[in-house]
């Protein structure tokens, strides 16, 4: 039997851009000097081969700035059960759950890859050594860094058009493992759990019948899926659920002949011995 996952996840879009936009207006912080004298606010030129060494601390977060016409698509991570990881526009938010001695992070947007050589620390910093905010200016390509005021900044993140997001997810299988809600904004699915659940491994269930791991991160109780399919498999331990998009648009893309092409058609013939 499948029950629908979308009525439960309407009201989460508008909470989530408070939430970032108050962020980042703690980012900003108007009581603190501007980043020419307040090492804790950092300004770094881009270039392809740069390795960003990063010190943070268990308790406190990092925000990251990229271009404005850029915005963050993945995290690659030694250990990404050690962060959590929030994005909005071209802003991204690292916040170390766990003390890590080291590990390099590989971030990419829709136009860069970013190299980072992270570590974690279970100590609270001294004024000198934290870092609140990294922001990248790209010196070829002319762009000026111009520092937004505070209720500009969230006002920005609240207005600016949001994607239309999906939320026609029917779940089947085992009871434990249905999430709450889920939806998905063209890009990443988001899996909501109950408080303090066990989550399970995410698989995508293949068109050759095999299943394949996907990559994803966890936001408290959500676990974000990197990538879109048309049917998930959830699994932990011996428990097995589904998670199936029941959207039109899915609907209407889906070809008819088999394959992922409706201009190619798959037949199947008996080889000769």
């Amino acid at each position: 039997m499948t029950t629908s996952l979308s009525a439960s996840a309407r009201a989460a879009p508008r909470a989530c851009a408070r939430v970032v936009a108050a962020a980042a207006l703690i980012l900003a912080g108007t009581a603190l000097s501007d980043e020419a004298s307040n090492p804790r606010l950092r300004v770094v030129d881009y270039r392809p081969s740069l390795v960003l060494a990063l010190t943070v601390f268990v308790g406190y977060h990092v925000h990251i700035e990229f271009a404005p016409d850029e915005y963050f698509v993945n995290l690659g991570a030694g250990d990404t059960a050690s962060l959590d990881v929030g994005a909005e526009g071209n802003h991204l938010l690292l916040k170390p759950k766990q003390p890590i001695a080291g590990t390099n992070l590989t971030i990419l947007t829709n136009r860069r890859t970013y190299f980072v050589d992270y570590r974690a620390l279970g100590r609270a910093p001294r004024a000198d050594e934290a870092v609140y905010s990294v922001v990248f200016r790209y010196p070829d390509s002319g762009q000026p860094i111009a520092a937004a005021s505070n209720a500009a900044a969230a006002d920005s993140l609240l207005t600016a058009p949001r994607p239309a997001l999906n939320t026609e997810y029917w779940f089947c299988g085992s009871p434990s493992l249905r999430p709450v809600a889920a939806t998905d904004d063209g890009l990443q699915l988001r899996l909501k759990f109950a408080p303090h659940a066990a989550l399970p491994a995410v698989y995508a269930a293949e068109a050759d019948g095999e299943e394949a791991l996907v990559n994803t991160h966890v936001e408290d109780d959500t676990v974000v899926v990197h990538r879109l399919a048309a049917r998930l498999v959830l699994r932990r331990g011996r428990e097995v659920g589904c998670v199936v998009d029941r959207s039109a648009r899915l609907r209407k893309h889906r070809a008819d002949t088999g394959t992922i092409d409706a201009g190619v058609d798959r037949s199947t013939r008996e080889v000769a011995r």
